[in-house]
């Protein structure tokens, strides 16, 4: 059963909002979040903001906060569903014929926004999202000690899931590959989700979404004159026709283990989320190598048992990512031939 997601939110960016006008009107509900990456000197800072915000390529100002996704997700059920759904996992049979890591029919289209520099829109079972990414170079201006520590308090679960520590080591996404010059013009990129419908397991969705989007996303070649412009920046020439494809070979797959009862699960339901006592999302690379993880739930959980739960999702997401870069391949091939 799909639920309706708890907000409803619009693209504000004028290149994909008719996409998205379109897109929203066929859903039951939609939400919308956008995050920004962007390197300075190599992995010296990073930028991962989650909201709604206003773009162009001279402001970016806050409009708004995505709401809890684990709110987002709350299913009403009978205290007979309850113990349904609890006892089907107890007995290793949920109430869709899964297993406990077993994931839904997953599909992945990439190249749906042809205004961005890459999209791709992702199913898993009835959740289903979208993803883009917009590139824009930008001259590096320190905003201080003070805006450095509200960037700390805007982190969220994707950017503890890609971005790993504050200076971007261990974490999924190489931030060096956006910088032009060192420590003066570098890339920002813009990443977009937009929530079209929701049962259950939204995060590895659009971790999922993001991956495939990426490695849909060409970058423009930017060739840099030897000579300083009058104010003492770089001058940068943006090609139109030239573009460097984004390396994703260690973008992370997001595996979310979902606990209820005893057991744990993967790809968890709305149903299934409202019996939850708590879950671990883990993004986990192509190599086995854990670049965040993150914790929702009211519930403690033993030391021995999150380890355990590690263990799992480094064993899942090899299932997951043979999955995703299989459907990636199929939808860039169809892409090329439409």
């Amino acid at each position: 059963m799909a639920s309706a997601a708890a907000t409803r939110c619009v693209f504000r960016s004028n290149s994909v909002r008719n996409v998205v006008a379109r897109v929203a009107a066929e859903a039951k509900a939609a939400c919308s979040s956008t995050f920004r990456v962007s390197s300075r000197s190599p992995l010296s800072h990073r930028i991962f903001r989650g909201g709604l915000f206003s773009r162009s390529r001279k402001s970016f100002t806050s409009i708004g906060t995505l709401q809890s996704i684990a709110d987002s997700g709350m299913v009403g059920l009978s205290i007979g569903e309850k113990h349904f759904v609890q006892g089907g996992i107890a007995q290793d049979l949920r109430s869709d014929g899964r297993k406990r890591l077993t994931y839904r029919p997953i599909s992945v289209e990439t190249g749906n926004i042809p205004q961005a520099n890459g999209s791709a829109r992702v199913k898993m079972g009835e959740t289903d999202v979208i993803a883009s990414v917009k590139v824009f170079h930008v001259i590096y201006i320190s905003c201080g000690r003070g805006g450095d520590e509200l960037l700390a308090e805007l982190s969220v679960a994707l950017q503890r899931c890609l971005l790993g520590g504050k200076s971007g080591a261990g974490g999924g996404i190489d931030l060096s590959s956006l910088s032009i010059v060192e420590g003066k013009v570098c890339w920002d990129l813009y990443i977009d989700g937009l929530v079209i419908s929701s049962d259950g397991n939204l995060l590895d969705a659009l971790g999922a979404a993001i991956k495939a989007a990426l490695s849909n996303t060409g970058i423009p070649k930017v060739p840099v004159a030897a000579s300083a412009s009058s104010d003492g920046h770089p001058k940068v020439d943006v090609s139109d026709e030239e573009f460097l494809q984004f390396d994703t070979s260690g973008v992370p797959a997001i595996v979310t283990l979902t606990k209820v009862g005893r057991h744990y699960i993967v790809d968890a339901t709305s149903e299934e989320e409202s019996q939850m006592s708590s879950a671990i999302s883990v993004s986990i690379n192509r190599q086995g190598r854990i670049c965040g993880l993150t914790k929702r739930g009211g519930a403690g959980l033993d030391p021995s048992i999150i380890l355990d739960m590690i263990s799992v999702a480094k064993h899942v997401s090899e299932q997951l990512m043979n999955k995703l870069d299989s459907e990636i391949s199929a939808a860039e091939a169809c892409e090329e031939e439409s």
